[in-house]
């Protein structure tokens, strides 16, 4: 039974980062789910365990507001060794694997290197930046409730952040959109370089003789969009609202002062179009430039610990951040991520 024949593995990872760090080194999980399923999409085989951490000190409270799972439930899981060297006996053999997040997969590749667990060759499905490609303008971050909620695909808010209940949300998301999208382009045809994996449309200046002629559902294959030709018109069929504004009562001079509550940051975050994720005391943010923790103390920001160029400043309100060119001159959280 181990050793049966899987299409696409969809994976989930919940992890815990250590307090006062951003960087993968210091990540480790707590929960992994897993969906695994054939060539028809029809599912086979599931997997959902929790993880427990090396060791209790690394454990962060932000952990539990985000996943809901406590330390003294994640300390009487298995080791993760033990997990995922189970996970590789249950799956040995599929061709696809796809995640949300690039993030995700990477953490995947890290620990199961560490344990020396070797995967079968397979290719990487980023859902997140297909979804950009094919339903938004290619560069903003469409974030995964709201993929959800575009796509019609039914949830519910208090299951997020649970692997096993995202995975499934993940696994639901790719079928429902394949399958619209190989509706939607059912009479178009691309090119694909059976060497590199990238997709051309016909005007593309590296199509040529030996390029393969597709329908353009092979971007649900693992297969990339030339960033040469993938524009807009080319490959977007769903044009979903990605850049909608939230609708609110307050202006923005209102924004600035609302009390931090959960609502209140994602509507903060979601004005600047960021990819982050909320809890009741920090706010995690991503940008091109480096990686943020904001941490907070009722409604002001209380310290800030930023990571760029593989190295981390850790700073309070009213200090130079030299290697970011920031200087943090606000307590007002809408202020410090305005000049971010």
């Amino acid at each position: 039974m181990a050793n049966v024949k899987f299409e696409y593995l969809f994976l989930d990872i919940e992890w815990n980062q250590a307090p006062k760090t951003t960087d993968i080194e210091e990540r480790e999980p707590v929960q992994i789910g897993i969906v695994a399923v054939d060539a028809k999409l029809n599912i086979k085989r599931t997997f959902s365990k929790s993880i427990r951490l090396s060791n209790r000190e690394y454990f962060n409270p932000n952990t539990f507001t985000v996943s809901h799972y406590p330390l003294e439930a994640i300390m009487k899981s298995k080791s993760e060794e033990t997990v995922l060297k189970n996970m590789n006996i249950s799956f040995q053999n599929y061709k696809y694997i796809v995640v949300w997040t690039n993030e995700t997969y990477e953490l995947l590749k890290r620990r199961t290197d560490k344990y020396g667990i070797s995967m079968p060759r397979h290719r990487v499905i980023i859902l997140q930046q297909l979804l950009m490609q094919i339903a938004g303008d290619g560069k903003k971050v469409i974030g995964f409730e709201k993929s959800l909620k575009q796509a019609g695909i039914k949830y519910q808010k208090n299951y997020l952040h649970y692997s096993k209940h995202d995975v499934n949300y993940l696994y639901l998301l790719f079928c429902k959109c394949y399958g619209e999208y190989r509706k939607l382009t059912e009479q178009e045809t691309c090119y694909l370089n059976p060497r590199t994996h990238k997709v051309h449309n016909g005007n593309c200046r590296y199509v040529d003789s030996a390029l393969i002629k597709s329908s353009k559902d092979v971007i649900f294959q693992g297969n990339k969009v030339c960033k040469v030709c993938g524009c807009e018109n080319d490959w977007n069929r769903f044009h979903w609202k990605t850049n909608i504004k939230i609708k609110r009562k307050y202006n923005i001079k209102d924004i600035r002062d609302l009390p931090l509550t959960i609502e209140n940051m994602n509507r903060i975050c979601d004005m600047f179009n960021l990819e982050y994720s909320v809890t009741n005391d920090a706010v995690f943010i991503k940008t091109p430039f480096g990686r943020w923790i904001v941490y907070l103390k009722g409604d002001e920001v209380k310290e800030l610990l930023f990571r760029f160029g593989g190295k981390a400043f850790f700073a309070v309100v009213g200090v130079f951040i030299k290697s970011a060119l920031t200087v943090i001159i606000s307590k007002n959280l809408f202020q410090i991520i305005f000049t971010m």
